[in-house]
């Protein structure tokens, strides 16, 4: 990726993309930013989260970015959180409305650091419970399963701890991976 002068670099989209969210968005206490989360086993890595009483991801395609990447990318984001945002530079807009699933919202940046909302989010209803629990670590898997009457052994594998989990109501889910999150990262 080279960077031509002038040109905002991803690092500068994602300060401007901070503090949109913290105008723009309800933002509590216990709310968190988080850079760089990965998810979906660790295959993917979201640029930008807020954990606030849902899970917003936002991922930035700067002008020396491509979009080739997104359509495995924006799959794997509607598996794992409530809302889904691509921030892109406005050369990317065309594409970026085109490939861009119905439910992500959109948001361009041009090179004079400018922010125009293009298109909100809509609630993400397909959420994968396999995915999600891929946000807590083993002991935090264990006692969701001691909470919830879910039976383990001890040599049980984390991925089928994770399938037996997946079974939970989503909602069930959901809190624990925004209580966790919260407990993990630091406040805003």
């Amino acid at each position: 990726m080279a960077i031509i002068p002038g040109m905002l670099t991803p690092n500068q989209i994602k300060s401007l993309l901070r503090a949109w969210i913290a105008r723009t968005h309800p933002v509590a206490d216990r709310d968190v930013f988080i850079d760089e989360l990965c998810f979906v086993d660790k295959t993917r890595r979201a640029d930008l989260v807020l954990a606030n009483g849902k899970l917003s991801a936002f991922e930035i395609k700067s002008c020396a970015d491509t979009l080739a990447r997104w359509a495995g990318q924006q799959l794997a984001y509607l598996s794992c959180f409530d809302e889904v945002w691509l921030c892109c530079h406005s050369r990317h807009l065309a594409r970026a409305i085109d490939e861009s699933d119905s439910k992500v919202g959109i948001i361009v940046v041009d090179d004079f650091s400018g922010m125009a909302v293009i298109r909100l989010p809509k609630k993400n209803t397909a959420v994968d419970p396999y995915h999600l629990t891929g946000f807590l670590w083993r002991e935090q898997l264990e006692q969701l399963a001691l909470e919830s009457g879910v039976s383990l052994s001890r040599k049980v594998l984390v991925k089928d701890l994770r399938r037996s989990l997946s079974k939970l109501p989503i909602e069930i889910l959901k809190g624990r991976v925004l209580e966790v999150l919260k407990d993990r990262y630091v406040t805003i």
